[in-house]
């Protein structure tokens, strides 16, 4: 037997030179006549090279029916059996392609928070995410391509993962690098506005820092007049109250609001190192909160203390705790006292009118509507420079 297999060896080592048919096994049969090369056993297997999926990947150009075991290639990383076929690895268990890694996306930083994206990829039937190089304890995406990623400190730099899976297995990690924003915006405090010495809390969402309450800048003017152009700040208070300014605060037509410039995002009566919000910027914070359909609940303050019932979606994740104001109408009423707030911006349409965003007592969206003459009273928030 020792001969037998010193024989063996001789021929494997020299199989190069080789042009016959070789016949592995005990029995001493001839090698089937469609193989140049037939292993025989009853108690033993054919053993394939082993390797990780990494250096599998690493193989330069892979012949067509190339066999190996790939110790990490399976779902959820265990091992299969894989053959180069028709230009891609395939398992053979099942017949199927590994997906390739994900494809890096843009990452979108701030100071706290950083928003990992990556891309598509075929034959993935989920996504996993992971702090950690371990495909094992990562987070399953579904289909989901984006992660938002919180509770991070400013000007770090971060290094995350992403896979891609099917019923065949998992891809390679792919390497998100990405560093937050840095730490020079100051928010999260009380801002007191020095003109009247009254406070408002702030909150950062995403790069933005706003108040977290409407401005009550100015004096009273009663509804049934409009607000000029003179060297005092006017507001309108709900109801011809104060009391309700002190709550909901101001109300604002354009003009006003904007101190008669049409320039976008312009001071107009916000506190110094303030500005009103263009239209783009009150897109900016929609878009962070998910989009237009499901911002105006993480919007809303929840409850019913001021809201009406049934304030659908509201849960105030964002800190932005909309109040709502109701408006004073071009026609010289008040409405909508505890059901709506219109908060303007400082853009302007194609007519001269100014843009503004909706937020209501009976659905979770926010509302980007135009106003035509500019004369409605309406809620301001300031957005830090």
């Amino acid at each position: 037997m020792k001969k037998f297999s010193f024989f063996i060896i001789l021929l494997l080592l020299n199989s190069s030179l080789l042009l016959a048919q070789m016949g592995i096994n005990t029995d001493g049969s001839a090698p089937n006549n469609s193989a140049m090369l037939d292993v025989k056993s009853t108690d033993k297997g054919f053993l394939p090279p082993r390797m990780t999926h990494a250096e599998m990947n690493s193989i330069s150009n892979p012949a067509e029916g190339l066999i190996v075991f790939c110790t990490d290639c399976g779902l959820n990383g265990t091992g299969v059996v894989v053959v180069f076929m028709n230009g891609a690895w395939n398992t053979i268990a099942i017949n199927c392609i590994l997906p390739d890694s994900p494809i890096s996306g843009i990452q979108v930083p701030s100071p706290t928070h950083i928003v990992w994206n990556w891309n598509t990829v075929t034959g993935a039937t989920g996504y996993k995410w992971n702090t950690t190089n371990d495909y094992a304890t990562a987070t399953d995406m579904a289909m989901t391509t984006t992660k938002t990623e919180t509770g991070l400190t400013c000007n770090t730099a971060y290094t995350r993962y992403a896979w891609a899976y099917s019923a065949c297995g998992n891809s390679t990690a792919l390497t998100m690098n990405q560093t937050s924003s840095g730490c020079s915006l100051t928010c999260e405090q009380l801002l007191t506005d020095i003109r009247d010495g009254k406070t408002y809390t702030t909150v950062l969402i995403g790069d933005q820092c706003w108040m977290a309450q409407n401005l009550n800048i100015g004096a009273r003017v009663n509804g049934s007049d409009e607000q000029t152009n003179n060297s005092i700040i006017e507001k309108y208070c709900w109801g011809d109250l104060e009391s309700n300014c002190d709550v909901y605060g101001g109300l604002y037509q354009w003009n006003e609001m904007m101190q008669y410039v049409i320039t976008e995002g312009a001071k107009g009566i916000c506190p110094t190192g303030w500005h009103l919000p263009t239209d783009a910027e009150w897109t900016t914070l929609t878009t962070f909160l998910g989009g237009e359909q499901v911002a105006g609940g993480k919007m809303k303050e929840a409850g019913y203390v001021h809201w009406i019932s049934p304030n659908t979606g509201a849960t105030n994740s964002s800190g932005f705790t909309a109040l709502p104001g109701g408006y004073r109408s071009f026609f010289f009423t008040f409405d909508q006292l505890t059901y709506f707030v219109y908060f303007w911006s400082s853009s302007q349409g194609a007519v001269g009118g100014g843009w503004y965003r909706s937020l209501y007592d009976f659905d979770e969206n926010v509302v980007q509507y135009y106003d035509y003459n500019n004369t409605d009273g309406m809620s301001v928030r300031c957005l830090k420079d």
